[in-house]
């Protein structure tokens, strides 16, 4: 087998919105075509940005993999968060982050196609962009499928919110058919205007339901912060950060029959944050 690289991106203008990655900067030659000298899917990378035309907004992105390609169904991952303003008397600075990196174990058929479809979640940054990059061959991980749900949580502080929505659809509670082996976790600032006082951005998630085989916890954080003082209404820059990561071991054991909920809150602070949770497989 011989190791491979090719990369799809989309700008997207629309929240909890599906766009086709067929572009290439001026080509758009459609769907990734899995070569015909690599038998499994090892890496995936995804890289968020966006042209912010407005106030101060936070979103989320996560990409869809389906397809012939695949010898798995359709599986979704979690990509980066991006809070950006475009107008003039907020905008500032500038700002880049490492790409959301996945080391899978996705076996492929060459020859087929793999459709990658980008989401954006949260607010209408102006125009996002999502890129994806699929590596075959290189060094394998554990991975081999994920899925993701994501809500608005935080307008009420210590308050839990359900996430229960993919893309523009209420999934309701994850149905997984395998262990648990990472759960990524992450919330974006929607700031608003305080003239006095600042924000604390402490997002949490808990799982639980009957899909867990064993009581637990289960209560992850994501990347905490502030905001400062009138943070729509005076120049700042761009934050773009990745969710937090969690690797479960030997996995966390759950039962195909039954169903997980996910719900976040922020913690002590009343600020309304785009929260998104991946679950891998």
């Amino acid at each position: 087998m011989t190791y491979d690289t090719d990369f799809r991106e989309m700008a997207m203008a629309a929240i909890d919105t599906a766009y086709a990655m067929t572009e290439k900067g001026a080509e758009s030659p459609g769907a990734f075509v899995v070569p015909t000298t690599v038998s499994k899917l090892t890496e995936i990378r995804i890289g968020f940005g966006a042209i912010a035309t407005d106030v101060i907004m936070g979103a989320t992105s996560a990409v869809k993999l389906s397809g012939a390609g695949l010898k798995v169904p359709e599986c979704y991952f979690v990509g980066p968060m991006l809070a950006a303003a475009g107008a003039a008397a907020t905008d500032g600075g500038f700002s880049a982050a490492a790409p959301m990196v996945y080391k899978t174990n996705i076996p492929v058929i060459g020859g087929n196609k793999i459709d990658a479809t980008a989401f954006m979640h949260g607010e209408v940054l102006g125009i996002g962009h999502l890129i994806v990059t699929l590596s075959y061959d290189g060094t394998p991980g554990k991975i081999i499928g994920g899925d993701y749900r994501e809500e608005t949580t935080g307008a009420a502080a210590n308050t839990f919110v359900t996430l229960g929505r993919r893309g523009a659809v209420a999934e309701g509670d994850f149905k997984p058919q395998k262990a648990i082996i990472e759960v990524v976790f992450g919330a974006i600032l929607d700031p608003v205007g305080h003239a006095t006082d600042g924000l604390l951005i402490a997002p949490t998630v808990e799982l639980s339901g009957n899909g867990l085989v064993v009581n637990g916890e289960y209560e992850f954080t994501g990347p905490c912060g502030q905001a400062h003082p009138d943070t729509d209404v005076v120049g700042t820059g761009a934050l773009s950060i990745n969710p937090t990561r969690y690797e479960c071991g030997a996995g966390i054991p759950i039962k195909t029959n039954g169903s997980i909920r996910a719900r976040a809150q922020n913690v002590e602070s009343i600020q309304s944050i785009h929260a998104i949770i991946g679950l891998l497989y």
